[in-house]
């Protein structure tokens, strides 16, 4: 039961690490996405969900920049 409690700990270390590092846009992006793509509304779902890679791009292209140097 401590393992379990530990990783849970652990996923949600990481998930609010990914919340707080995403900032409000890429969250916002996400979740707007997944809202007027439910709705029906496939090419506004579309702009939201390009926020959202953009700013996940932009981590990724960070953290590898950071691994490099």
């Amino acid at each position: 039961m401590k393992k379990v409690l530990e990783f849970l700990k652990k996923i949600i270390s990481i998930v609010k690490n990914w919340i707080v590092a995403n900032g409000i846009e890429g969250v916002l992006g996400l979740g707007l996405g997944l809202l007027l793509w439910s709705f029906g509304y496939k090419i506004w779902a579309g702009f939201a969900f390009g926020v959202f890679a953009t700013r996940n791009w932009d981590l990724a292209k960070a953290w590898v920049l950071k691994v490099l140097k």
